[in-house]
């Protein structure tokens, strides 16, 4: 398999424009970070952002640059050979993700689709099956599974280094952005549904309770159950002023209070003093394109695959179902 890569980028809103810079960071090799694993600097060497396709470009299309190619539509993409894509992201609104993704696979073009992946399990499973069928690879875009913060709780959970875990709290709240037209439970929601499965393991929901303003929820706390026996709960708002992402853990010898923005763990091991301890500030969209990068080249073990993102739709399939009777 060659190691270059023709990367494209499907969507230009706000999450297309955060590719966008990382692709060209990387791409210029100004971006380069000391800890990137295995001989990524030569698989970097060879990747190459050749593509922007967004709707709005149908109108008002930007002139070749830098060797980027700006297109209308995924149809005149492919249609446009000379440009050799064979890697793409997928940052547009999720009730479009399967369709434009089915397309790009049949068209052999490994995937990176920002989470979730699809509205549903099925379509999840079917690009699942097709990307076995075309042997393309695809990889869901769980940005937060490359925070630091997530990355030491995990550990401290997996190595019990306070103990064993007596219960959990995720909360990330803010105003609703208004960028956003996709609903909390998809858009937010999702995001430490995968959390809580990277960091704790399989868990079963117990309860889901939802509050509404003008017939939209707007608020959403799941209460879930482990078989070690231990339990935990997810809230997720957009009712909250101020914004917040943070976890929190109480262990059988301690407690810690993780802030997914600041990047910074609060550590109170019992019978010791309590210490605060700021993470590595890395840019975690970067991060996870180059594992991507990785993964269609060598078949490494990323800190997310798209395994987890069926566990994740199969999750939102159960909470729509309860909160809709």
């Amino acid at each position: 398999m060659s190691n270059k890569t023709n990367f494209a980028i499907v969507g230009s809103g706000y999450m297309g424009r955060v590719y966008q810079k990382a692709c060209l960071e990387l791409s210029s090799q100004s971006g380069y970070e000391s800890y990137y694993k295995h001989d990524l600097p030569e698989l970097l060497r060879d990747f190459q952002l050749k593509a922007i396709v967004d709707v709005s470009f149908q109108k008002d299309k930007p002139p070749e640059s830098s060797g980027i190619n700006f297109f209308g539509s995924v149809d005149e993409m492919l249609q446009n050979k000379d440009s050799g894509i064979n890697a793409a992201v997928i940052a547009t609104p999720i009730n479009t993700h399967a369709e434009i993704a089915e397309k790009l696979i049949r068209n052999n073009i490994s995937l990176l689709i920002e989470k979730p992946v699809c509205e549903t399990a099925k379509e999840v499973k079917r690009l699942i099956y097709l990307s076995k069928k075309y042997q393309v690879r695809i990889m869901p875009g769980h940005v937060e599974r490359y925070n630091p913060v997530t990355l030491d709780a995990a550990e401290a959970v997996k190595y019990k280094i306070y103990g064993k875990v007596l219960k959990y709290s995720f909360s990330r709240t803010s105003p609703k952005p208004e960028r956003v037209k996709d609903g909390l439970i998809i858009d937010k929601l999702v995001h430490d549904l995968d959390l809580v499965q990277c960091i704790f393991g399989a868990f079963s929901i117990a309860d889901v309770e939802v509050e509404k303003v003008d017939n939209e929820i707007m608020k959403c706390i799941v209460h879930t159950r482990h078989k070690k026996g231990y339990s935990g709960e997810i809230i997720s708002s957009w009712i909250s002023s101020e914004k917040e992402r943070r976890v929190t853990i109480e262990f059988e010898r301690g407690f810690l209070d993780g802030d997914f923005i600041r990047k910074n763990l609060g550590i109170n091991r019992y019978m010791e003093l309590a210490k605060q301890v700021s993470c590595y500030q890395n840019n975690q969209i970067k991060d996870q394109l180059v594992d991507f990068i990785a993964y269609k080249h060598k078949f490494i073990k990323t800190l997310v695959n798209i395994q987890d993102a069926l566990k994740s739709a199969y999750l939102i399939d159960e909470i729509n179902e309860r909160i809709s009777k």
